[in-house]
C-alpha cells in the first residue's frame, strides 16, 4: 500500500472454505442477491478516514442504489494490522476489511478470508471485463480468490510545472519513455529547481514504492525479495546502490528534505502542494489531493529510467470478506458495486484509483483546465508495472527491515552497512523462524 503514510502495506488453504461453509454458500449462491437486499446493514472497515472522499461517495451511490446500509467502522489506531489480526480472531469481524495487497498471501494461509469464487461466478462476472493483473492477484495458487480489487494507484512522479518553467528546466516526458529521463536527467533537473531555503528540487523517499522502483529500474529483477520469496535482494549489490542513490539526494546533492523534517503523516504532500517541492513521488491517489489543495499548475511523469528500464509499482486496492462475516452476501454486493462500472466511474472521475473495471478507465482522459494533462500516462502504467514478491512471512520481514532504513536516510549508516548488517535476520523471517 502505497500511500505516502509509512502504513505496513504487502500451508496454503487445502480444502474449500471449509466443507460448512462451503454448502452454505453453494446453497444460496442463486439468491443471494435478493437475500443482500434482506440483510440491510454490513460492516465496513478501511485504514483511512473515509468521509469527504470518493469512497465514502461510492459507498453513499451503493446504499441509494441497493437501500443496504454501510456502517463504517472508525479504525483509530496506526497499527492497523494488529487491529485487523485481533478481529479476525475475535469471531466478529466486520464484513468488509481493507487489506494490505502485500499481506493477501499470508491471510490466506491463514485460512481466515472467505472465497469470492462463488459469489463471482454467481454474479456472472466476466474476467475479461476486468484488467487483468488486478482481477487475478487475489487468486491463490489453490483456486480461491480471496480478495476483491476496486482499484490500482500507480506511483508516478507529479511535478510543479510553473517550477520547471521559472526554473528554465525542460519538462519530462508525457509517456512511458526513458528517453532524455534518466537518473542523471532527474538528478540534474532537481538541482536546477532547488531554491536554498526555499524549494527543494524533489522529494522521494516518502514513497515506499521507491524500495522496489529503483532497485527494478537500477537491473535487481525482482526488487526487494526473489522471486520465491525466500531471499531479501534489497541487501544485493545493485538494489543497496538503488537505495543509497534515492538517499544520496539529500545527504550529498541536498535536493531533498531531511528525513527527520518529514514525520508527519502528511508531510510530503505539504511539501509538493505548498510549492516547497518541485517532484514528489506518490501514487495516483495523491491527484484528488493535489486538485483540491495545490494553487499552480502541476503535471505527471513516470519515475525516471534506470540502466535496467522504467517501471513502477501499481498499488491494488483490496478489500476481502472474513469466513466469520456475518452479512457475506451484503458484503459482496458492496464489493462488487466498488469494482465494478459504477463505482470505478465514481474512482477514476475523482483522480483516486485507476478503476480494475475496463469501461470506467476511459474516463481517465484529460480535461483541459484540470490536472494532470498526462493523464493517459497514469493507466498505461498498467503495463510498466512490477509489484513485490510475496510469502506468508513478508509482514515480519517488513518489520525488521524498514525501520532501519531511517538509519540509512539519517546518515547514521550507509545502505551497505544496515542492509548488508541485518540480511541474515530479514531471510529467517521469511523462512518463518524468528
Amino acid at each position: 500500500m502505497s500511500s505516502n503514510r509509512r502504513v505496513s502495506r504487502r500451508s496454503f488453504v487445502q480444502g474449500g472454505v471449509g466443507a460448512a461453509t462451503g454448502v452454505a454458500i453453494a446453497s444460496r449462491s442463486r439468491s443471494y442477491s435478493a437475500r443482500a437486499q434482506d440483510a440491510q446493514e454490513i460492516t465496513f472497515m478501511n485504514w483511512d478516514a473515509v468521509p469527504g472522499t470518493p469512497i465514502e461517495t461510492a459507498i453513499n451511490a451503493f446504499q441509494e442504489a441497493s437501500g443496504i446500509s454501510v456502517n463504517i467502522q472508525p479504525t483509530p489506531t496506526a497499527d492497523y494490522e494488529t487491529k485487523m489480526r485481533t478481529l479476525l480472531a475475535s469471531g466478529a469481524p466486520p464484513d468488509i476489511m481493507r487489506i494490505n495487497d502485500d499481506f493477501v498471501r499470508g491471510y490466506s494461509i491463514e485460512e481466515t478470508l472467505l472465497d469470492l469464487n462463488p459469489y463471482i461466478q454467481a454474479s456472472g462476472i466476466n474476467p475479461a471485463d476486468y484488467f487483468d493483473h488486478p482481477y487475478k492477484f487475489p487468486i491463490q495458487p489453490d483456486g480461491q480468490h480471496t480478495a476483491w480489487t476496486i482499484g490500482t494507484q500507480p506511483s508516478v512522479i507529479f511535478y510543479n510545472v510553473d517550477a520547471f518553467n521559472e526554473a528554465g528546466v525542460p519538462l519530462p516526458p508525457s509517456t512511458w519513455s526513458g528517453e532524455a529521463w534518466g537518473w542523471a536527467e532527474f538528478l540534474d533537473a532537481a538541482m536546477k529547481l532547488s531554491i536554498p531555503d526555499e524549494r527543494w528540487g524533489v522529494l522521494l523517499y516518502k514513497d515506499t514504492s521507491f524500495e522496489t522502483i529503483y532497485p527494478v529500474n537500477h537491473g535487481e529483477p525482482t526488487g526487494i525479495y526473489s522471486a520465491d520469496g525466500t531471499q531479501f535482494t534489497l541487501a544485493n549489490p545493485t538494489a543497496i546502490e538503488a537505495v543509497q542513490w534515492v538517499t544520496d539526494l539529500t545527504l550529498v546533492h541536498g535536493v531533498q528534505p531531511a528525513w527527520e523534517d518529514l514525520t508527519a503523516d502528511d508531510a510530503a504532500n505539504q511539501y509538493f502542494v505548498s510549492g516547497r517541492a518541485a517532484m514528489l513521488s506518490a501514487t495516483f491517489g495523491f491527484t484528488s489531493y493535489a486538485r483540491a489543495n495545490a494553487t499552480f499548475n502541476w503535471n505527471v511523469t513516470p519515475p525516471p529510467a534506470g540502466v535496467a528500464g522504467q517501471t513502477t509499482i501499481a498499488t491494488l486496492i483490496d478489500f476481502v470478506i472474513p469466513k466469520d462475516a456475518q452479512n457475506p452476501d451484503g458484503a459482496w454486493e458492496l464489493l462488487k458495486f466498488l469494482g465494478g462500472p459504477e463505482g470505478g466511474k465514481i474512482f477514476a472521475e475523482a483522480g483516486a484509483y485507476v478503476p480494475v473495471h475496463r469501461e470506467p478507465s476511459s474516463l481517465l482522459v484529460p480535461v483541459e483546465g484540470t490536472p494532470p494533462a498526462n493523464l493517459g500516462l497514469i493507466v498505461e502504467a498498467t503495463g510498466h508495472a512490477t509489484n513485490e514478491n510475496f510469502s506468508q512471512h513478508i509482514q515480519r520481514a517488513r518489520q525488521i527491515y524498514r525501520p532501519q532504513l531511517d538509519l540509512v536516510f539519517t546518515g547514521q549508516q550507509t545502505a551497505a552497512e544496515m542492509l548488508t548488517g541485518i540480511k541474515e535476520q530479514v531471510e529467517l523471517a521469511l523462512a518463518g523462524e524468528v
